[in-house]
């Protein structure tokens, strides 16, 4: 019985955790890249960024609000804003997907004289994917890239400025990347 207990008193706990705000944070770049010799940056032109693409997600307040905590956060980084003469190039993605988790029941299987059923529950939710590219202004290689994913919740999609604020402060704690 403690076992059960035990177990139960994991999957709750999961439960919660996941319910939560909690954003998860990947980066990756170009390992032959010196860092150090960018000191400037500027964006891709707003053609250039995914205006073909969805307008309740792309549009003109989710662009201000990306680029607001990007210039207000990446200077604190060692590189600050110049549309002159930049050394890097910044460029974001935005994706927002319907995913499903199914989940075996606590419980797992229960039988009658005539079939033994396995109980599953499925969990749909929307998960937001926001990518901040930043590019070598003078060749356009991509040479450091970090995203954050998190669940959406309730049915509209939520880019709210607050949310935007805590992916993008989340995604450039990882720039520039510690030296190997």
């Amino acid at each position: 019985m403690k076992t059960r207990n035990l177990f139960i008193l994991m999957m709750l706990a999961a439960g919660i955790t996941s319910c939560s705000n909690n954003i998860r944070v990947k980066s990756d770049y170009d390992r032959k890249t010196n860092f150090s010799q960018y000191k400037t940056y500027d964006w891709l032109s707003v053609r250039d960024i995914e205006l073909k693409n969805n307008p309740l997600i792309y549009n003109e307040l989710t662009d201000k609000r990306i680029k607001t905590a990007v210039n207000k956060l990446l200077p604190g980084r060692g590189v600050s804003f110049n549309s002159s003469n930049p050394d890097l190039k910044i460029h974001y993605h935005i994706v927002i997907e319907n995913r499903t988790v199914i989940q075996p029941s606590l419980y797992g299987s229960y039988s009658s004289p005539y079939w033994t059923r396995n109980q599953v529950t499925g969990y749909a939710f929307r998960e937001g994917t926001l990518i901040i590219d930043l590019m070598d202004a003078h060749n356009n290689a991509l040479v450091w890239r970090g995203w954050s994913i998190n669940i959406l919740e309730g049915s509209d999609i939520e880019l709210s400025e607050e949310r935007i604020n805590q992916a993008v402060a989340r995604i450039l704690e990882t720039f520039p990347p510690a030296k190997d």
